[in-house]
């Protein structure tokens, strides 16, 4: 992933507005302006970087992987228009706080149905091989061909004899915050900080154990470049 000579000091001048309360659509424009940046990286500045509490909180809850036997709820279109994400090619990124995110506010064009039908196939495949004892996939209802993915998802469970089910519902943030035991999937920092048990970046772990997928990390990146 190739960046603008000016995008280093655009991440230390965000990082220090975020920490002292600015507001995030004012200093977006502020920073992405003054340094003229691409809207690739203006995206990563605002889905990447949080404030350190904010990270820290997150990371809490963070897991690295899957224990046998494990009941697992999932944010569906999350989970898995992210993998689609790489598998389509488009950009992906480890955030500040670990999780693995994508731009795909950036591609008004709705990822192929071959693509999305891969990701489900390699995250089920993935879940059983990972022995989870259930799994259960909300897809958010206001979202188009929410109830053709469960469908599918339905089929390839069965398929593969995997304990599940998948659900429409109008807010999937709303369920996953509820469980107080299990794991949560998904990437949504809204979920994260309000999760009340542990959350694991399927996409990344996946990518990383199937594809070796080299991403760019925002940690690794401020580190290198030791921008405080």
């Amino acid at each position: 992933m190739k960046f603008s000579d000016s995008f280093f000091q655009a991440v230390c001048d965000y990082r220090y507005l975020l920490e002292h309360n600015y507001p995030l659509k004012s200093m977006l424009k502020l920073v992405g302006d003054r340094y003229a940046l691409a809207s690739i990286e203006r995206v990563m500045l605002y889905r990447g970087l949080a404030k350190k509490e904010e990270v820290a909180l997150r990371q809490e809850k963070m897991i690295n992987h899957i224990p046998q036997h494990a009941e697992i709820f999932l944010d569906g279109f999350n989970v898995c228009r992210t993998l689609g994400s790489y598998l389509n090619g488009n950009p992906v990124f480890v955030g500040m706080d670990g999780f693995l995110r994508d731009v795909s506010e950036l591609h008004r064009k709705k990822l192929k149905w071959e693509i999305l039908d891969k990701s489900m196939e390699l995250v089920l495949g993935y879940l059983k091989e990972k022995e989870v004892s259930f799994a259960r996939f909300y897809f958010d209802t206001p979202i188009s061909h929410s109830g053709k993915m469960c469908e599918m998802t339905r089929q390839k469970m069965k398929t593969i004899n995997l304990s599940g089910e998948a659900l429409t519902v109008f807010s999937p943030d709303h369920e996953l915050v509820q469980p107080k035991q299990g794991i949560v999937c998904t990437a949504d920092s809204n979920i994260i900080a309000h999760a009340r048990t542990a959350v694991f970046d399927l996409p990344r772990q996946l990518l990383k154990e199937k594809f070796s997928a080299r991403l760019f990390s925002f940690p690794e990146y401020i580190e290198e470049k030791n921008c405080e």
